[in-house]
């Protein structure tokens, strides 16, 4: 198993979850330009996938992450499409959040 190490400082946005409810149920999503108080900077890892996506290893203290959060390290923001806690058994300093994430604003080739 490979251990990926802290590369950046990353500063989480998370919104609130769930999204309140309009008077037929549906989920109302909060306005876009709303961004909620920063949690961190705390340490983490960014890597590009050749398909464009990104893989971000998260502080566990910033979890909950859901889909639609913004993560930011000052020079890239990215917004997270999946979220995974991942514990390991015994050694709870290696725990993560696996973030599969999109670019913001996408780099153009």
């Amino acid at each position: 198993m490979a251990v990926l190490l802290p590369d950046r400082q990353l500063t989480a946005y998370v919104l609130a979850h769930p999204w309140g409810r309009d008077a037929r149920g549906v989920a109302v999503p909060p306005p876009p330009d709303a961004r909620p108080a920063p949690r961190g900077p705390k340490p983490g890892a960014a890597n590009e996938q050749a398909d464009g996506s990104w893989t971000l290893r998260v502080d566990p203290a910033d979890w909950p992450l859901e889909s639609g959060d913004v993560l930011s390290d000052g020079t890239h923001t990215w917004t997270v499409v999946t979220a995974l806690l991942r514990r390991v058994p015994g050694h709870g300093a290696a725990d993560y959040i696996a973030v599969v994430a999109t670019l913001n604003p996408p780099e153009v080739p």
